[in-house]
């Protein structure tokens, strides 16, 4: 098929040469794309290979004796009991193959021509439905929900999977909820529409500046705020409050913004004051592999992931319990489970221990 002279000295070339050009040149597109996908599974199948080697041999690491910092052993840990590591391939390695950032650009600016190439067809599907649903489901909107949650799903298909666990603890359809979960790459918002389940973001106001994307957020009702102007972060608070009341969801990173290492930042307790003001329950949701897939802040690399992405959802914490709770209770026992289904190396404790061996170590 590479043979552009024209020579047409086989079959299979003559066959080729007359076809018509727009075909000749799909085929060579097809040719490059084979190429890159297997350029894009050689380097993890052979690191998988690495590491069932590695899972066959015990790890041996370092204990410390709590009773003297001067004694030192060491003791034989299976890999099944003293690691998680099911959960541990969704953290972002430290060091990556060459090339790897090449090829993630290639796949970023390969998302975002899909992403336009589906928009045509779905903002055009959101733009005729939307005057129907603004008269017949003005708040809930939920048929442009659905839309976006078939753009969503049809958009990350070729790239990763999003693999959902606890869908049976979803709040039932007219139920208003705060949902909350941390937050580490801007593939969140897109993996979050996995879920299946009507909610509305809060998000900040130059998202709507996006083209296309600002319309589909602005028709299905995204609520959005000035991170810097006080009157708005106010009247988003009432705005929230309001169609919690009337049975809407809405989702929250109650962190602010993106975790550039993966660990839980501090909650700001926005989210936390509206669910007991509106008297609603809270959904902790954990979010583990976009932070590997799409680091934070560099929107321009889409690294190749066999792990994917898995969303959590735990347990609802009831509107009882959510009015009853002080402030600081209430924002440890969400941190503290979101953190339960998060690799051990990002917890808390994790963090802790590494900044408290620094002194020692020096």
């Amino acid at each position: 098929l590479l043979n552009v002279s024209g020579a047409e000295c086989i079959t299979p070339e003559r066959v080729f040469h007359g076809l018509p050009a727009v075909m000749r040149r799909a085929a060579l597109v097809l040719q490059v794309l084979l190429l890159w996908q297997l350029a894009l599974g050689a380097a993890p199948a052979f690191s998988s290979l690495r590491s069932r080697a590695a899972a066959r041999r015990p790890q041996v690491v370092p204990f410390r004796s709590s009773c003297s910092r001067s004694t030192s052993t060491t003791r034989v840990v299976s890999p099944a009991i003293g690691t998680n590591a099911a959960l541990e391939r969704f953290v972002p390695p430290a060091r990556r193959w060459p090339g790897a950032s090449i090829i993630a650009c290639i796949r970023a600016l390969s998302l975002a021509v899909w992403l336009y190439g589906l928009g045509i067809i779905f903002a055009t599907l959101i733009a005729l439905v939307l005057p129907v649903v603004k008269r017949r489901d003005p708040l809930h909107r939920r048929l442009t929900d659905r839309l976006i949650m078939m753009w969503c799903k049809t958009l990350l298909w070729p790239f990763f999977s999003v693999k959902v666990r606890g869908t049976e603890n979803l709040p039932a359809d007219g139920q208003g909820c705060v949902f909350v979960s941390n937050h580490q790459s801007f593939m969140d918002i897109l993996s979050l529409y996995s879920l299946n389940h009507s909610f509305k973001f809060v998000s900040k106001k130059s998202i709507l500046k996006i083209p296309v994307v600002g319309f589909a957020m602005t028709a299905t009702n995204t609520i959005t705020l000035e991170r810097s102007d006080n009157r708005s972060q106010m009247k988003v608070f009432r705005n929230c409050v309001d169609v919690l009341k009337k049975g809407v969801s809405i989702f929250i990173f109650p962190e602010g913004t993106r975790s550039k290492d993966g660990h839980l930042l501090d909650f700001k307790k926005g989210p936390f004051s509206m669910a007991r003001r509106a008297k609603v329950p809270m959904l902790p949701i954990t979010i583990n592999g976009t932070g590997r897939i799409m680091p934070s802040k560099k929107e321009y690399l889409l690294y190749f992931s066999r792990a994917g992405v898995e969303i959590v959802v735990h347990p609802m914490i009831p509107a009882e319990e959510v009015t009853a709770a002080e402030d600081k209770d209430l924002q440890d026992r969400v941190r503290s489970t979101i953190e339960s289904a998060m690799p051990p190396s990002l917890s808390s404790q994790a963090e802790e221990s590494a900044h408290n061996e620094e002194p020692q170590q020096a």
